[in-house]
Protein backbone atom coordinates (compact mmCIF):
# COMPACT_ATOMS: atom_id res chain seq x y z
CA UNK A 1 0.00 0.00 0.00
CA UNK A 2 1.20 3.62 -0.80
CA UNK A 3 2.77 5.26 2.15
CA UNK A 4 3.36 9.38 1.99
CA UNK A 5 3.42 12.42 4.57
CA UNK A 6 0.50 14.41 4.13
CA UNK A 7 0.52 16.99 6.70
CA UNK A 8 2.75 16.21 9.36
CA UNK A 9 0.66 12.34 9.38
CA UNK A 10 2.40 9.16 8.20
CA UNK A 11 -0.33 7.79 5.70
CA UNK A 12 -0.66 5.11 4.36
CA UNK A 13 -3.67 4.98 1.51
CA UNK A 14 -5.06 1.55 -0.49
CA UNK A 15 -4.46 3.65 -3.97
CA UNK A 16 -2.37 6.13 -5.41
CA UNK A 17 -2.92 9.60 -5.30
CA UNK A 18 -2.63 11.93 -8.47
CA UNK A 19 -1.08 14.65 -6.93
CA UNK A 20 2.85 14.15 -5.81
CA UNK A 21 3.12 13.31 -2.12
CA UNK A 22 6.39 13.70 0.22
CA UNK A 23 7.90 10.94 1.19
CA UNK A 24 6.69 8.82 4.17
CA UNK A 25 9.16 7.47 6.90
CA UNK A 26 9.35 3.85 6.64
CA UNK A 27 10.43 3.47 10.02
CA UNK A 28 7.27 5.05 11.69
CA UNK A 29 3.67 3.32 12.15
CA UNK A 30 1.43 5.04 9.76
CA UNK A 31 -0.66 7.98 11.87
CA UNK A 32 -3.37 8.01 9.32
CA UNK A 33 -4.76 5.61 7.22
CA UNK A 34 -7.25 7.06 3.85
CA UNK A 35 -9.40 4.02 2.17
CA UNK A 36 -11.36 4.73 -1.29
CA UNK A 37 -13.77 2.55 -2.92
CA UNK A 38 -16.91 2.74 -4.91
CA UNK A 39 -20.09 2.35 -2.39
CA UNK A 40 -23.83 3.69 -1.75
CA UNK A 41 -23.66 7.00 1.29
CA UNK A 42 -24.40 6.37 4.90
CA UNK A 43 -27.39 5.56 5.47
CA UNK A 44 -27.64 7.61 8.85
CA UNK A 45 -25.87 11.05 9.36
CA UNK A 46 -26.69 11.99 13.04
CA UNK A 47 -26.48 15.43 13.93
CA UNK A 48 -26.13 18.31 11.04
CA UNK A 49 -23.63 20.18 11.77
CA UNK A 50 -23.26 22.30 8.98
CA UNK A 51 -25.06 22.59 5.24
CA UNK A 52 -23.23 24.71 2.68
CA UNK A 53 -25.78 27.95 1.32
CA UNK A 54 -24.29 27.09 -2.11
CA UNK A 55 -26.55 24.12 -4.13
CA UNK A 56 -25.12 21.23 -6.46
CA UNK A 57 -27.31 20.75 -9.33
CA UNK A 58 -30.00 18.87 -7.61
CA UNK A 59 -30.71 21.64 -5.67
CA UNK A 60 -28.93 19.65 -2.38
CA UNK A 61 -26.26 21.99 -0.29
CA UNK A 62 -22.79 21.33 -1.82
CA UNK A 63 -21.17 20.44 1.20
CA UNK A 64 -22.76 18.95 4.54
CA UNK A 65 -21.04 17.69 7.62
CA UNK A 66 -22.80 16.10 10.36
CA UNK A 67 -21.64 14.05 13.62
CA UNK A 68 -21.68 10.40 13.58
CA UNK A 69 -21.18 10.59 16.98
CA UNK A 70 -18.62 12.24 19.43
CA UNK A 71 -15.33 11.25 17.52
CA UNK A 72 -16.50 10.89 13.81
CA UNK A 73 -17.79 12.87 11.34
CA UNK A 74 -19.19 12.51 7.71
CA UNK A 75 -18.27 15.38 5.24
CA UNK A 76 -21.14 14.91 2.39
CA UNK A 77 -20.75 16.25 -1.05
CA UNK A 78 -23.68 14.84 -2.55
CA UNK A 79 -23.96 13.13 -5.51
CA UNK A 80 -20.01 12.67 -5.29
CA UNK A 81 -18.66 11.71 -2.14
CA UNK A 82 -18.90 10.44 1.49
CA UNK A 83 -16.23 11.26 3.81
CA UNK A 84 -16.37 9.38 7.35
CA UNK A 85 -13.16 11.18 9.40
CA UNK A 86 -12.34 10.26 12.81
CA UNK A 87 -8.83 9.79 14.47
CA UNK A 88 -6.47 8.47 12.70
CA UNK A 89 -8.57 6.94 9.59
CA UNK A 90 -10.23 8.82 6.86
CA UNK A 91 -12.87 6.71 4.61
CA UNK A 92 -14.03 7.64 1.15
CA UNK A 93 -17.15 6.16 -0.39
CA UNK A 94 -17.50 7.20 -3.71
CA UNK A 95 -20.74 7.62 -5.77
CA UNK A 96 -19.51 6.33 -9.00
CA UNK A 97 -16.20 5.20 -10.14
CA UNK A 98 -16.26 8.10 -12.78
CA UNK A 99 -15.87 10.88 -10.43
CA UNK A 100 -12.27 9.37 -9.39
CA UNK A 101 -10.61 12.39 -10.51
CA UNK A 102 -12.80 14.21 -7.75
CA UNK A 103 -11.14 12.37 -4.86
CA UNK A 104 -7.77 14.00 -4.96
CA UNK A 105 -9.68 17.52 -5.33
CA UNK A 106 -12.03 16.98 -2.19
CA UNK A 107 -9.18 14.91 -0.02
CA UNK A 108 -6.82 17.69 0.29
CA UNK A 109 -8.90 20.53 0.32
CA UNK A 110 -12.44 20.70 2.60
CA UNK A 111 -11.41 17.30 4.03
CA UNK A 112 -7.91 17.53 5.02
CA UNK A 113 -8.69 20.85 6.49
CA UNK A 114 -11.80 19.48 8.02
CA UNK A 115 -10.12 16.68 9.45
CA UNK A 116 -7.10 18.91 10.70
CA UNK A 117 -9.42 21.12 12.87
CA UNK A 118 -11.19 17.97 14.51
CA UNK A 119 -7.84 17.17 15.89
CA UNK A 120 -7.14 20.04 17.28
CA UNK A 121 -4.78 21.54 14.23
CA UNK A 122 -5.70 24.96 12.88
CA UNK A 123 -5.85 25.32 9.31
CA UNK A 124 -6.03 28.56 7.58
CA UNK A 125 -6.55 29.89 4.24
CA UNK A 126 -2.77 30.73 3.69
CA UNK A 127 0.64 29.81 1.72
CA UNK A 128 3.70 28.88 3.72
CA UNK A 129 7.19 28.91 3.19
CA UNK A 130 10.33 28.46 4.46
CA UNK A 131 12.54 31.17 5.48
CA UNK A 132 15.82 31.03 7.34
CA UNK A 133 14.89 28.00 9.64
CA UNK A 134 11.57 29.53 10.09
CA UNK A 135 8.19 28.79 8.79
CA UNK A 136 6.40 32.17 6.97
CA UNK A 137 2.53 32.04 6.23
CA UNK A 138 1.44 34.77 3.90
CA UNK A 139 -2.70 35.26 3.33
CA UNK A 140 -4.84 38.07 2.34
CA UNK A 141 -7.98 38.81 1.14
CA UNK A 142 -9.63 38.07 -2.62
CA UNK A 143 -7.60 39.99 -4.51
CA UNK A 144 -4.55 40.51 -1.94
CA UNK A 145 -2.07 38.11 -4.73
CA UNK A 146 -1.82 35.52 -2.01
CA UNK A 147 -0.90 32.79 -4.86
CA UNK A 148 1.57 35.26 -6.96
CA UNK A 149 3.77 35.86 -3.56
CA UNK A 150 3.48 32.09 -2.54
CA UNK A 151 4.90 31.23 -6.18
CA UNK A 152 7.76 33.92 -6.22
CA UNK A 153 8.98 33.07 -3.36
CA UNK A 154 9.04 29.53 -4.36
CA UNK A 155 10.85 30.43 -8.00
CA UNK A 156 13.27 32.87 -5.83
CA UNK A 157 14.85 29.61 -3.92
CA UNK A 158 12.25 29.90 -0.71
CA UNK A 159 10.93 26.25 -0.11
CA UNK A 160 7.54 25.37 0.05
CA UNK A 161 5.24 24.13 2.87
CA UNK A 162 2.19 24.84 1.54
CA UNK A 163 0.28 26.25 -1.42
CA UNK A 164 -3.18 26.55 0.50
CA UNK A 165 -3.98 24.94 3.42
CA UNK A 166 -1.27 25.84 6.17
CA UNK A 167 -1.60 23.61 9.10
CA UNK A 168 -0.68 25.06 12.43
CA UNK A 169 -0.53 24.05 15.66
CA UNK A 170 -0.18 25.50 19.40
CA UNK A 171 2.42 23.85 21.45
CA UNK A 172 4.02 24.19 24.67
CA UNK A 173 7.17 25.80 23.50
CA UNK A 174 5.20 27.84 20.43
CA UNK A 175 3.50 27.59 17.37
CA UNK A 176 4.68 24.95 14.38
CA UNK A 177 3.90 24.75 10.64
CA UNK A 178 3.13 20.90 9.40
CA UNK A 179 4.23 20.94 5.53
CA UNK A 180 1.03 19.86 3.06
CA UNK A 181 2.24 18.76 -0.49
CA UNK A 182 4.42 19.05 -3.32
CA UNK A 183 2.38 21.07 -5.47
CA UNK A 184 0.85 24.46 -6.24
CA UNK A 185 -2.61 26.03 -8.14
CA UNK A 186 -1.51 28.11 -10.61
CA UNK A 187 -3.22 30.31 -13.33
CA UNK A 188 -1.77 29.66 -17.16
CA UNK A 189 -0.63 33.24 -16.93
CA UNK A 190 0.97 32.81 -13.60
CA UNK A 191 2.84 30.16 -14.81
CA UNK A 192 4.09 31.69 -17.82
CA UNK A 193 4.98 34.98 -15.39
CA UNK A 194 6.59 32.62 -13.25
CA UNK A 195 8.08 29.76 -15.18
CA UNK A 196 8.59 31.20 -18.83
CA UNK A 197 9.43 28.80 -21.73
CA UNK A 198 7.45 25.85 -19.93
CA UNK A 199 4.91 24.56 -21.51
CA UNK A 200 4.04 20.89 -20.03
CA UNK A 201 0.43 20.07 -20.37
CA UNK A 202 -0.55 20.33 -16.75
CA UNK A 203 -4.29 19.27 -15.97
CA UNK A 204 -6.26 21.35 -13.83
CA UNK A 205 -7.29 20.76 -10.50
CA UNK A 206 -10.78 20.94 -10.96
CA UNK A 207 -12.24 20.66 -14.36
CA UNK A 208 -14.62 23.49 -13.57
CA UNK A 209 -11.32 25.81 -12.89
CA UNK A 210 -8.57 26.91 -15.18
CA UNK A 211 -6.10 26.94 -12.09
CA UNK A 212 -3.10 23.47 -12.93
CA UNK A 213 -2.22 21.35 -10.63
CA UNK A 214 1.99 22.30 -11.09
CA UNK A 215 4.65 20.09 -8.80
CA UNK A 216 6.57 22.04 -7.26
CA UNK A 217 9.90 20.48 -8.05
CA UNK A 218 9.13 22.47 -11.73
CA UNK A 219 9.30 25.89 -9.61
CA UNK A 220 11.74 25.27 -7.13
CA UNK A 221 11.81 22.88 -3.67
CA UNK A 222 9.64 21.76 -1.17
CA UNK A 223 10.75 21.42 2.29
CA UNK A 224 9.04 18.19 4.12
CA UNK A 225 9.10 18.69 7.71
CA UNK A 226 7.18 20.88 10.32
CA UNK A 227 9.13 24.02 10.91
CA UNK A 228 8.13 27.09 13.95
CA UNK A 229 6.37 29.86 12.67
CA UNK A 230 8.40 33.15 12.57
CA UNK A 231 6.04 35.61 11.37
CA UNK A 232 2.08 35.59 9.65
CA UNK A 233 2.18 38.23 6.71
CA UNK A 234 -1.35 39.94 5.98
CA UNK A 235 -1.16 40.93 2.30
CA UNK A 236 -2.45 44.57 1.24
CA UNK A 237 -1.33 44.52 -2.80
CA UNK A 238 -1.54 48.45 -4.14
CA UNK A 239 0.61 50.26 -0.98
CA UNK A 240 3.01 52.49 -1.96
CA UNK A 241 7.00 51.74 -1.97
CA UNK A 242 9.11 50.47 -0.42
CA UNK A 243 7.13 47.55 1.17
CA UNK A 244 5.88 48.35 4.68
CA UNK A 245 5.26 46.54 7.47
CA UNK A 246 3.15 46.86 10.71
CA UNK A 247 2.44 44.69 13.42
CA UNK A 248 -1.29 44.25 14.38
CA UNK A 249 -3.16 45.15 17.14
CA UNK A 250 -3.59 41.36 19.63
CA UNK A 251 -7.82 41.51 19.10
CA UNK A 252 -7.67 42.38 14.98
CA UNK A 253 -4.95 39.99 14.64
CA UNK A 254 -7.65 36.66 16.04
CA UNK A 255 -10.16 38.51 13.74
CA UNK A 256 -8.21 38.24 10.66
CA UNK A 257 -7.22 34.76 11.31
CA UNK A 258 -10.76 33.43 12.21
CA UNK A 259 -11.67 35.39 8.90
CA UNK A 260 -9.06 33.73 6.70
CA UNK A 261 -9.18 30.04 8.14
CA UNK A 262 -9.80 27.88 5.31
CA UNK A 263 -13.66 26.45 6.36
CA UNK A 264 -14.31 29.82 8.15
CA UNK A 265 -18.34 29.55 7.54
CA UNK A 266 -18.42 25.94 8.08
CA UNK A 267 -16.21 26.29 11.78
CA UNK A 268 -18.79 29.18 13.02
CA UNK A 269 -21.06 26.27 13.72
CA UNK A 270 -18.71 23.89 14.59
CA UNK A 271 -18.86 22.67 18.44
CA UNK A 272 -14.91 23.07 18.72
CA UNK A 273 -15.58 26.87 18.13
CA UNK A 274 -14.68 28.20 21.48
CA UNK A 275 -11.58 26.10 21.95
CA UNK A 276 -10.56 27.01 18.48
CA UNK A 277 -10.88 30.26 19.32
CA UNK A 278 -8.19 30.46 22.08
CA UNK A 279 -5.99 28.60 19.94
CA UNK A 280 -5.87 31.82 17.85
CA UNK A 281 -5.32 33.58 21.01
CA UNK A 282 -2.70 32.35 21.31
CA UNK A 283 -1.10 32.33 18.11
CA UNK A 284 -1.84 35.87 18.14
CA UNK A 285 0.09 36.32 21.46
CA UNK A 286 3.25 33.56 20.01
CA UNK A 287 3.48 34.78 16.93
CA UNK A 288 3.66 38.62 15.06
CA UNK A 289 0.84 38.78 12.30
CA UNK A 290 2.34 41.60 10.55
CA UNK A 291 0.00 44.07 8.14
CA UNK A 292 2.36 43.88 5.05
CA UNK A 293 1.63 46.83 2.30
CA UNK A 294 3.47 46.12 -1.20
CA UNK A 295 2.91 48.05 -4.48
CA UNK A 296 1.35 46.64 -7.66
CA UNK A 297 4.02 44.87 -9.89
CA UNK A 298 5.70 41.30 -10.51
CA UNK A 299 9.03 43.07 -11.06
CA UNK A 300 8.07 44.86 -7.20
CA UNK A 301 7.69 40.90 -5.79
CA UNK A 302 11.95 40.97 -5.06
CA UNK A 303 11.79 43.89 -2.63
CA UNK A 304 8.94 42.27 -1.02
CA UNK A 305 10.81 39.35 -0.33
CA UNK A 306 13.59 41.11 0.93
CA UNK A 307 11.27 43.11 3.34
CA UNK A 308 10.16 39.96 4.65
CA UNK A 309 13.72 38.41 5.44
CA UNK A 310 14.68 41.95 7.16
CA UNK A 311 11.49 41.77 9.07
CA UNK A 312 12.22 38.46 10.41
CA UNK A 313 15.74 39.37 11.32
CA UNK A 314 17.73 37.64 8.00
Amino acid sequence: MPRFRLFGYETLSDSELSTPMANASQDTAAELVFTCREAEPLAATGKTLYLSPSLNAQGEPAVQLFEIHAATWLMRFPQVADFIMCQGEIECRLADASLAYMVDVLLLGHVMACYLEQQGVIALHAGALAVGGRAVLVLGHKGAGKSSMVTSMVTSGFPLIADDIAAIEVQENGVTCRSAFPQVKLTPEQLQRFAKGNNKPYPRFHPGFTKLSVPVDDLGCFHPDTLPVGAIYLLARGGGEPPSIETLPPARAVAELAKLSFLNHLLEAMPIQRERFNHLVRVARAVPVRLLRYPDGFDRLGDVHAAIVRDLGG
